[in-house]
């Protein structure tokens, strides 16, 4: 398959996938915001530099992740990494209410910092699977969620 088919497929199958993702997740009040279909994925703005995110790209594993960004009039690189230091501090309490290991190391990435769980088995063109995925990426997320909110509750825009 060249590249070209590989990005229409990829395309074709994420505008289906993530509409079915983000309706699992808001029947179950889980974080989850608007749909990106043409940037593959759902990003939540939770407090002030700081997404919940959901992400389908084509070449990198699939993940959840809290995502921390400070544009530079807000603070910039010193800021972003201020507050994943914050994360950072923390993060044996984080992992234990997670339930396991998180990636804390996003290669890179030189603007912004991430707390992922990534899915490197996840294969989008397997469709019949779908649902057993989205149950996990939807109960990791509630996870991950749950786990890093005690430390920005007060940070909320």
């Amino acid at each position: 398959m060249n590249q070209m088919n590989g990005d229409h497929d990829h395309d074709r199958l994420i505008a289906r996938f993530l509409p079915k993702l983000s309706e699992v997740a808001n029947d179950r009040g889980v974080v989850c915001g608007t749909v990106r279909v043409h940037k593959s994925y759902i990003p939540k703005q939770v407090a002030r530099g700081i997404e919940m995110s959901y992400v389908f790209p084509k070449t990198r594993p699939s993940r959840v992740e809290m995502w921390i960004y400070h544009r530079k009039h807000n603070g910039g690189v010193e800021a972003s990494k201020e507050l994943f230091e914050h994360f950072h501090s923390k993060k044996r309490e984080i992992e234990a209410n997670y339930g396991g290991p998180l990636n804390w190391n996003y290669e890179g990435r030189r603007t912004a910092f991430s707390i992922q769980q990534e899915y490197p088995d996840f294969q989008l063109s397997r469709e019949s699977d779908w649902d057993q995925w989205i149950d996990r990426i939807v109960t990791d997320m509630k996870k991950l969620d749950d786990s890093l909110v005690p430390h920005y509750i007060n940070m909320r825009n």
